[in-house]
C-alpha cells in the first residue's frame, strides 16, 4: 500500500475499507482521488468476496468537498471548462458519476463520518446505505451563498433530510452537527472516536452474515422505491440546473470577486 496515494485500499475481512488520503487538505477530492475511487469501485464490482465497503477518511476529516485549487493544478481540467460542454463532461464523469456507482453498489456501503464532511463529502454521506459519525463530525455545504451555484449536493441531501431541511442548511450556509444529523436521519449512530471502527466492525460482520444475494436484492428494491418517486429523475434535472447555474450572471460575477481577491488563475468548483 502506498500511503502517499490519494485513495487507500484495504480489506478487513468481509469488509474493503476504501480511505481518502488527502489529510492535509481535510480529504479534498481532486482529480487523481476520484479517478482512483471509481477504479476501486470497479474492483469491487468484480470481487464475490467483498461483502461491504466502507468509506472513511484518514487524518482530521471524512472529506471537505472538491479541491477549488485543481482547476490551476490539472491542465486538462482548466481546459475542459472553458466551454459549457467541456464542463459538463468533466464533472458528469468525475463529480457526479463516482457517487452514482458508490449507491449502485449491490453491496452494502458504510460512511465513518468524522470533521469535516462537506459539499462534495456530504453527497457519499447522503448516498450511503448506513452512516456512523463522531460527536466532532459536521455536515453542511457553502456553495450555493459563496460561488452563487445550484449546489450539486441538493438531491441526494434533500432526499435523506427533506428539503426544508435542505434549504435550512444549503441555503444559510449552516452546519448540521452530528446528534442532529442522526435525528433527520442522515446519521445512523452517533460514536466516541476509540469505539466508531470496532462498531462498524461488528456491523460488518452482521451485514456479511446475510446471504449475499439478499441484501444486493434488499437493495435493489429500495434504490428502485427511491428511482420510482422520482430519485432518478430530479438527479438528471438538477444536473443541468447545477451546470447552468456556473454560467449566470450571479455565479459569473462571484467567479470574478473571487479571481480579483486571489490574484491567481481561474478557479472552479
Amino acid at each position: 500500500m502506498n500511503d502517499n496515494a490519494p485513495l487507500l485500499v484495504e480489506d478487513r475481512g468481509p469488509a474493503r475499507w476504501i480511505w481518502f488520503n488527502r489529510p492535509r487538505v481535510h480529504n479534498a477530492q481532486n482529480t487523481a482521488m476520484l479517478e482512483a475511487f471509481d477504479n476501486a469501485l470497479e474492483l469491487v464490482r468484480q470481487d464475490a468476496g467483498v461483502r461491504v465497503v466502507v468509506l472513511a477518511g484518514k487524518g482530521r476529516s471524512f472529506c471537505s468537498g472538491h479541491d477549488l485549487k485543481e482547476i490551476v493544478a490539472h491542465a486538462d481540467y482548466a481546459r475542459a471548462v472553458e466551454t459549457v460542454e467541456g464542463r459538463m463532461r468533466w464533472e458528469q464523469r468525475l463529480f457526479v458519476d463516482p457517487v452514482n456507482r458508490f449507491r449502485e453498489l449491490p453491496v452494502p456501503t458504510v460512511v465513518l463520518a468524522h470533521g469535516h464532511c462537506l459539499a462534495a463529502g456530504l453527497m457519499f454521506v447522503s448516498v450511503a446505505d448506513l452512516v456512523y459519525a463522531t460527536p466532532d463530525a459536521v455536515f453542511g455545504s457553502p456553495i450555493i451563498p459563496a460561488m452563487g451555484i445550484n449546489d450539486a449536493e441538493v438531491p441526494a441531501f434533500a432526499w435523506a433530510v427533506g428539503s426544508r431541511r435542505a434549504k435550512q442548511t444549503l441555503w444559510l450556509d449552516q452546519r448540521m452537527d452530528a446528534q442532529t444529523a442522526r435525528e433527520v436521519g442522515l446519521v445512523s449512530e452517533v460514536l466516541a472516536p476509540d469505539e466508531i471502527e470496532e462498531r462498524i466492525e461488528s456491523v460488518v460482520q452482521s451485514l456479511a452474515a446475510i446471504p449475499a444475494e439478499t441484501l444486493m436484492l434488499s437493495k435493489l428494491s429500495l434504490r428502485q422505491m427511491e428511482d420510482q418517486a422520482g430519485y432518478q429523475a430530479v438527479s438528471g434535472f438538477h444536473f443541468l440546473s447545477h451546470s447552468l447555474s456556473h454560467h449566470t450572471t450571479g455565479a459569473m460575477a462571484a467567479l470574478a470577486e473571487r479571481q480579483q481577491r486571489l490574484s491567481g488563475p481561474k478557479e472552479s468548483h
